[in-house]
């Protein structure tokens, strides 16, 4: 995941309100060891819940470079609206941790909690800056309602990859979208082109993608009709 700080200046008017909490090399080290009452993690906390407090309704919180989505809390405080909870919850993400400890981040990310709908959320693959390429990102299954949409899906996919291509910070990149429910498109995340980033249904890098591969869905499961004879 390339850092939310390094493209929001130019992609922030495509993306979530987004406030951002730089921390000091001690509040760095308050975090790491998990203290949330030493002077330095209560001024971190306070710009934290400042920054909860100017966003609308309750925020979801992370490092610059990833989510604390390996704690074990986070499956109930995803959603936070206190700056000590989402302090407690960054503090126990090894992820974080590790992000923090090798200075792959100074920042911590607030955005307004959204519940995703997983049909709505897509990645483009774009090389040269041209979209060539967008897949489903949830794998779990079909999607009939979007089976039905492709074309459109794919019409919308190249209509915002438009609206901010010539602001991407790298020629070959790969974008996290969110379709909304009134017409928007929503940048979610951006990652480097190749490994480690997921290609998701195009399964390799290792392909000929100037050949425009367009969108990829998970198809309908397989029907078997007729008598099926099974042997051992």
């Amino acid at each position: 995941m390339i850092p939310i700080s390094e493209w929001y200046k130019d992609l922030g008017q495509f993306s979530f309100p987004t406030v951002f909490v730089a921390l000091r090399p001690v509040e760095v080290k308050a975090l790491l060891a998990g203290d949330c009452d030493g002077d330095d993690a209560k001024q971190a906390i306070g710009r934290v819940q400042q920054g909860i407090h100017d966003l609308p309704g309750s925020a979801f919180v992370s490092a610059d470079v990833c989510a604390p989505t390996d704690s074990e809390k986070f499956g109930k405080r995803a959603s936070v609206s206190y700056g000590r909870v989402a302090w407690r919850l960054l503090a126990a993400s090894a992820k974080v941790c590790e992000a923090f400890r090798n200075k792959l981040t100074e920042r911590i990310v607030i955005r307004p909690f959204r519940r995703m709908n997983r049909t709505r959320e897509f990645r483009l693959f774009f090389r040269g800056r041209k979209l060539l390429g967008m897949s489903q990102y949830n794998l779990e299954r079909h999607f009939g309602r979007l089976a039905k949409r492709e074309k459109e899906l794919w019409r919308r996919g190249q209509k915002c990859a438009e609206t901010f291509k010539d602001f991407l910070p790298y020629s070959d990149v790969v974008v996290d979208i969110y379709l909304t429910s009134d017409d928007r498109v929503l940048i979610v995340d951006l990652n480097p082109w190749g490994p480690p980033t997921d290609p998701l249904l195009f399964r390799t890098w290792e392909r000929d993608w100037e050949s425009k591969p367009g969108i990829k869905l998970i198809p309908r499961p397989m029907k078997m009709k007729g008598e099926i004879s099974v042997s051992f």
